[in-house]
């Protein structure tokens, strides 16, 4: 423990060095080497007592690192939405919401239409992709028995209730697709049908989007309340196995599934929950595709946000909330 301690204040006289010489990215690449070292030093506990001398460097780390987000995100932006939305994901800006039921956890673009609910044929091309992976349903069905991943898990951060904790016994999925790119199991299947995820209707932006998975939910379960990460892209269901007595709403407008029900679309940025109540499960195919309001050059710096973003994240992202216990 002694070593390691010596070997700590090495590294900190080194890196208060750097910083009183205004060597701002090398400092950072300095505290990112002593968190991957000793987490537990800029990390401690909630319960562990600071020094002030340790929550100045506790800050600094945090502070450097949301300064490098914004350096290399900053000069993205062709419209006055998009570099707001820069802004606030960088922590410039505060994020002020438009609809009080429309809070995505991770992006927001302002000022980008959308509703609830929408149809089709509001989305150029999306009636012929929904009919031509309708005409699909087979190899999707055949997938429904390998879906024994936890869902739950995968939608970020959720409340710790025993709604949430039932319900992670009770959703279970299989990713196609995931952070835009193309799972094994995907692989695994035939070509015409994976092909059609390649459409530029999905909001291809890596790390971030597009998803495609398969969704089952139990008999009797229910998803409670909850929002999506970001308002970049609408989510397309394509029904496997539905009843009459399944549904989804989203900000307080509630749609069923029926046997003619060929999709549902919808903004999951908007507040929406899910129960399927009856004696068998529920079944169905998710797709991100595009808000179709954005403009191409406007995907395009979504893109360009999305690796910026991701490449930053891997280097130095978590040393951005190290100091979310003083707040």
């Amino acid at each position: 423990m002694n070593s390691n301690n010596n070997h700590i204040t090495q590294l900190i006289e080194s890196i208060t060095t750097i910083v009183e010489k205004a060597e701002y990215d090398s400092a950072l690449s300095a505290y990112a080497s002593l968190f991957k070292q000793y987490p537990e030093f800029l990390s401690p506990k909630d319960e562990e007592p600071l020094t002030k001398f340790r929550a100045t460097h506790i800050h600094n780390a945090a502070n450097l690192s949301r300064r490098a987000l914004y350096n290399a995100c900053h000069h993205i932006g062709s419209t006055s939405r998009i570099k707001q939305a820069v802004n606030m994901l960088c922590g410039v800006e505060r994020k002020v919401y438009q609809h009080e039921a429309q809070k995505p956890s991770f992006l927001f673009i302002p000022d980008l239409p959308s509703s609830p609910f929408s149809e089709t044929s509001e989305v150029e091309g999306l009636q012929d992709l929904v009919n031509k992976l309708s005409s699909s349903k087979e190899v999707f069905l055949s997938c429904i028995k390998y879906a024994n991943d936890n869902y739950v898990h995968e939608i970020g951060e959720v409340p710790k209730s025993d709604d949430w904790k039932k319900l992670s016994e009770n959703w279970s999925s299989m990713h196609l697709m995931k952070g835009g790119h193309f799972t094994e199991h995907a692989k695994r299947l035939p070509h015409d049908p994976i092909s059609l995820f390649n459409s530029p209707l999905l909001a291809h932006c890596p790390t971030h989007a597009p998803e495609v998975v398969i969704s089952v939910l139990k008999p009797k379960a229910y998803i409670p309340p909850h929002y999506g990460i970001s308002n970049i892209k609408w989510t397309l269901h394509i029904p496997l196995v539905v009843n009459d007595n399944a549904y989804l709403d989203v900000a307080g407008e509630k749609r069923t599934w029926s046997a003619k029900t060929e999709a549902l679309l919808f903004d999951d940025s908007f507040v929406h929950s899910a129960e399927n109540p009856a004696d068998a499960a529920r079944a169905v195919l998710i797709i991100d595709i595009w808000n179709p309001h954005l403009t191409e050059v406007e995907k395009q710096d979504i893109q360009m946000l999305m690796r910026e973003y991701a490449n930053w994240s891997a280097h130095f992202g978590a040393l951005a909330v190290l100091d979310k216990r003083f707040y």
